[in-house]
C-alpha cells in the first residue's frame, strides 16, 4: 500500500475549518470508505476549530496528514500549549465536546506541547 503525505498551512480565521475539511478530505477520499471520511470530516473540523480559537491568533495552523494502513492526522498551531482535562459542564452547555469526540472517533490520539500545541489523532484503515 503507497504511503501518501498532505501537509497545509492556513491563516489562523474560522474560515480555514472549511478550507482544512475540504483539501483532507478530497485528497484521501479515494482511499479510504465513506464512514472514515465521514469521521475524518468531523475530526478535522474539530481540531481545526479547537487550533484557530485557541492558537496564538498571529501564526498559521499547520494540519499534517500521513496515510497509507492507518491514517494519522496532526493539527499544529503555536500558542501556549494546553493539557487535556475533562469535560465537567452540562451536557446542554455550547463547546467543549470535540476532543471527547476525538476520544471517542479516533483509534489513538494525542497532545503534544513542545512549539505550540500539536493535536494529533490515527484511524485505522479497515
Amino acid at each position: 500500500m503507497e504511503a501518501h503525505t498532505l501537509e497545509l498551512t492556513f491563516p489562523p480565521e474560522p474560515g480555514s475549518v472549511a478550507q482544512a475539511r475540504t483539501q483532507l478530505c478530497d485528497a484521501m477520499a479515494p482511499d479510504l470508505q465513506d464512514e472514515q471520511v465521514e469521521t475524518l470530516r468531523l475530526l478535522v473540523s474539530e481540531l481545526v476549530t479547537n487550533a484557530v480559537r485557541h492558537g496564538d491568533g498571529g501564526e498559521s495552523v499547520e494540519v499534517n496528514a500521513h496515510w497509507n494502513a492507518e491514517v494519522r492526522i496532526e493539527v499544529v498551531d503555536h500558542g501556549h500549549g494546553f493539557q487535556p482535562t475533562p469535560r465537567f459542564g452540562r451536557s446542554d452547555e455550547p463547546g467543549g465536546f470535540g476532543l471527547y469526540l476525538v476520544g471517542r472517533l479516533a483509534d489513538q490520539w494525542g497532545v503534544e506541547t513542545t512549539d505550540g500545541t500539536t493535536v494529533w489523532f490515527v484511524l485505522q484503515r479497515h
